[in-house]
């Protein structure tokens, strides 16, 4: 039996597929859109994917296209739900770059894997309502997250940095934007405005700085298997983070006095150390790690679980959990 099969343009389910990331496009619109157009339906173990390399995107045959109807089933709600969150994740993927070039905040590292996922799963809870009810397939239910690990840290962290200075929904519209190695500065943004507001008019290179000094603590051991969890390992990733962000706020505000002087006397700008910020030495910043990460391949230290040949956004059941040590139970599904 063929495991993928390309789904022809002219075909209603290919067209309703357009359709509905289109609107997901024009809830949160974004400049960037990698899906090259070619859809194929598959008989693999997954809900879906988008490739890291082609942009071509996979979905599920028998759990996402047959329910994409057009309408609402009393019958089937559930699965159309899950259908059409499948969707939108795939769809906030698409609309994000991944590389970034000269950027010192970002984060090369498999921690950018996992918060990818936990946000492509936050955005698609947060818009749910709005994106099925424009789509036609009024009064869905979305069931629990895919990725309920590292959703649960995701949220939590956003929620933690998030407030009336940048809220949550403004995070969101930043981050669907991506690049995805850098949502990690896009959270710590967030936390400067919100937290550290006397630095947000300061010289770009000091708000870098102080940017990733903060981006240090949130770069938990965990993240890179978050994916694979259920959701109290990642509400417990979450707690360390938020205990250590508190950490270095308070000790950002004992330490520097924000005249525009560090705590070194020299005006404008921190030092860092990058090979602390990115959690790797030094020596492998180089893109290494990253390439491996955008290339759907486990990276060099092993900590990224073995994903399906979809690439990245492929949505699976789960198989094991990080902190816990133990096997998770994957939904049932019809």
């Amino acid at each position: 039996m063929d495991l993928d099969r390309r789904v022809p343009p002219d075909s209603f389910v290919y067209k309703e597929v357009a359709r509905l990331y289109k609107i997901a496009h024009s809830l949160r619109p974004v400049a960037t859109d990698r899906w090259n157009r070619e859809l194929y339906e598959t008989n693999l173990d997954t809900l879906g994917g988008l490739d890291p390399k082609t942009g071509v995107l996979r979905l599920s045959k028998h759990r996402v296209l047959m329910h994409l109807t057009g309408a609402t089933s009393t019958e089937r709600a559930a699965d159309q739900a899950e259908a059409l969150s499948t969707v939108l994740h795939e769809a906030t993927h698409g609309g994000m770059h991944i590389k970034v070039v000269g950027e010192p905040n970002a984060v090369l590292t498999s921690h950018s894997r996992g918060v990818m996922e936990g946000f492509a799963e936050v955005r698609a809870v947060a818009d749910f309502d709005a994106f099925a009810d424009l789509a036609g397939y009024e009064g869905l239910t979305l069931g629990a997250p895919h990725y309920p690990g590292a959703f649960a840290a995701t949220k939590d962290v956003m929620t933690h940095v998030t407030g009336p200075g940048y809220s949550m929904d403004n995070l969101i519209d930043d981050a669907c934007r991506g690049p995805v190695l850098m949502h990690f500065d896009q959270f710590a943004h967030a936390l400067v405005v919100n937290q550290l507001s006397d630095l947000t008019h300061r010289e770009p290179r000091t708000q870098q700085a102080i940017r990733a000094q903060l981006i240090e603590p949130m770069l938990h051991a965990h993240w890179p298997t978050l994916p694979n969890t259920e959701a109290p390992t990642g509400h417990a990733v979450a707690r360390d983070i938020r205990l250590a962000l508190d950490a270095r706020v308070d000790e950002l505000r004992r330490r520097y006095d924000f005249s525009g002087l560090t705590d070194g006397g020299q005006p404008g700008v921190l030092t860092v150390d990058r090979s602390r910020i990115l959690g790797a030495p030094a020596a492998r910043t180089d893109g290494l790690d990253n390439m491996r990460f955008l290339g759907a391949q486990p990276s060099a230290s092993g900590a990224v679980a073995h994903r399906p040949v979809l690439g990245q956004g492929a949505r699976r059941p789960t198989t094991t959990s990080g902190l816990q040590n133990r096997p998770t139970q994957s939904r049932p599904r019809e």
